[in-house]
């Protein structure tokens, strides 16, 4: 570990990674930052690469914390030792766990979608505008299974910290495709045969009357507005949700959560003999 330890707020260093909260930086360099025990555990356990580990000396004292460090440094990390007040100054939160880490974003091809096992189910994101529901989702698609989740332009960025924390790490172990164009995400869906379902209270059909045992796409769309008039248009249904109480609608991330355990559902149903 380096021997040289950070106390200064404004350390360049420091400085310099801070530009990481901007999404154009990110893009730019192709690096985003993460922070947390569980987060940093993850991206270490999916072979992620960590550029720079910035960590509270504190740390090292700890059984999780030190294996943590021995394993960034044995992926070729850089460490960087820092104050505990120069941390939770960089940190996007208030209690960082005494981690922060700079990784190196994927390069996946939409290609990657078709080469999983089992019938193909992908999510396609328009618009999303909240960093919690996002991370949601992609916490749920991976717990389901999914092959990956598409998120098109105008939808928050993937690499967002507060998108990366509220995936608990479902980040580092599922493709995602980000600032994808509606008219290409389309293209390559039709290609390779998927049928398309459109999220929205309004649809004609109700989820429970679709067959979701085929190689399917779910478009879900923002907050407030739904999806764009795009993907409306290429959907082969719009399908709602049945809500027989008072409410109008559901969180986003509840309401894709439900389409994608009603179509696991009735791929296991055979399997498990569910109802």
């Amino acid at each position: 570990m380096t021997s040289l330890k950070i106390t200064s707020r404004s350390n360049e260093r420091i400085k310099s990674l801070k530009r990481f909260y901007h999404k154009k930086h990110r893009d730019h360099e192709g690096r985003f930052l993460a922070e947390g025990l569980k987060v940093v555990e993850e991206a270490l356990e999916a072979g992620w690469p960590i550029i720079t580990l910035l960590y509270a000396t504190e740390l090292t004292g700890r059984p999780r914390g030190a294996v943590i460090l021995e394993a960034a440094r044995a992926s070729g990390a850089e460490l960087l030792e820092t104050a505990d007040y120069v941390l939770s100054d960089l940190a996007d939160t208030k209690t960082p766990q005494g981690l922060v880490a700079l990784i190196a974003k994927p390069q996946y091809e939409l290609d990657l979608l078709l080469r999983g096992r089992g019938i193909p189910l992908v999510l396609v994101l328009d618009g999303i505008q909240d960093p919690g529901n996002l991370g949601t989702i992609i916490r749920t698609a991976d717990a389901c299974g999914l092959l990956g989740v598409i998120t098109l332009e105008g939808t928050v960025d993937l690499f967002h910290p507060k998108v990366v924390r509220a995936s608990a790490g479902a980040l580092f172990h599922l493709p995602t495709f980000g600032d994808v164009s509606a008219a290409r995400a389309v293209e390559f869906l039709v290609r390779a045969g998927f049928q398309t379902f459109m999220a929205d209270p309004d649809g004609s059909q109700s989820l429970y009357e679709c067959d979701f045992t085929r190689p399917t796409a779910l478009f879900v769309g923002n907050e407030s507005r739904g999806c764009g008039e795009f993907l409306r248009k290429a959907a082969d249904r719009v399908v709602f949700i049945p809500m027989p109480g008072q409410a109008e609608s559901l969180n986003v991330g509840v309401a894709a959560s439900l389409f994608v355990y009603e179509a696991v559902r009735q791929r296991l149903k055979s399997s498990l003999s569910l109802p």
